[in-house]
């Protein structure tokens, strides 16, 4: 499909006239200096905020201007495994590990890709040699969406990836509470409010968090639950926009309508 494409071909900015030394600089007094940094961020900004489609197109500005970043490389794979595109995600790990390698978190992230196409063997295999080679936060949160598919401990490994460290907590909860969601159980649904409930209570001022509260609370059937999460989501990040088919879900009995007196 066209997007694997144009991930070569996303749109980086011109440099400031006065030549390539001034390349990274800001044109004007005030300005962001938009460098494979700045897109980095924007990057990830987006992709915890599950806007997936827009996070693959910064993070592919950041590889444009810094090809060595294996962030912003991991970002790309990433954000095609949530965007279901598990062809492309493959084809593009093949790419990012010809340039920067086999890392850790590329591993990590062929591991989940495989998992989530059923290739359950090869995905444990991948998630092995993550974590033989050091694996941090991410390997174990990999390993612990795999567990959650055998029914083997998966806790633990989530408990690990907090442990490890190497990202932030409140990231850490949200790709947990990412991986239980797509296992999509009960019981799946049940640790992803254990791992995210605590971490909430450190965080109250994420709304990444407050987005997978609602998201959780839905799969238990808390649609007032979900609804609350929501209204905290939407005054914590007045700039995101909720999803419709969250909206809707909450919306029985005319709840939201009520919460947001529409």
């Amino acid at each position: 499909m066209g997007r694997f494409n144009a991930l070569e071909l996303a749109d980086i900015p011109e440099p400031p006239s006065g030549g390539p030394e001034n390349a990274g600089k800001p044109c004007y007094a005030g300005e962001p200096v938009k460098d494979a940094q700045y897109f980095l961020d924007r990057g990830d900004r987006l992709f915890f905020r599950s806007v997936y489609e827009r996070a693959l197109e910064e993070y592919s500005r950041a590889v444009g201007l810094d090809p060595g970043s294996a962030p912003a490389w991991q970002g790309q794979v990433f954000s095609l495994i949530e965007l279901g595109e598990y062809h492309e995600a493959g084809l593009w790990y093949a790419n990012a590990a010809g340039v920067v390698g086999e890392t850790p978190d590329l591993l990590a992230l062929r591991a989940l890709a495989a998992a989530r196409t059923g290739e359950f063997d090869r995905a444990c295999g991948y998630s092995d040699s993550s974590l033989e080679k050091g694996g941090g936060a991410l390997a174990y949160i990999v390993r612990g969406e795999l567990f959650l598919y055998s029914r083997r401990n998966a806790g633990y490994c989530f408990e690990q990836a907090f442990a490890v460290g190497g990202i932030e907590e409140w990231k850490a909860a949200v790709l947990v509470a990412d991986c239980c969601l797509f296992a999509d159980t009960d019981a799946s649904a049940g640790m992803a409010m254990k791992f995210l409930s605590p971490v909430l209570s450190r965080h109250p001022e994420k709304g990444e968090l407050q987005l997978r509260m609602a998201r959780t609370r839905l799969r238990l059937g808390d649609r007032r639950g979900a609804g609350m999460a929501l209204a905290a989501c939407s005054t914590l990040m007045p700039d995101y926009t909720i999803p419709d088919e969250l909206k809707k879900a909450v919306a029985a009995r005319g709840f939201w309508a009520r919460l947001f007196g529409r």
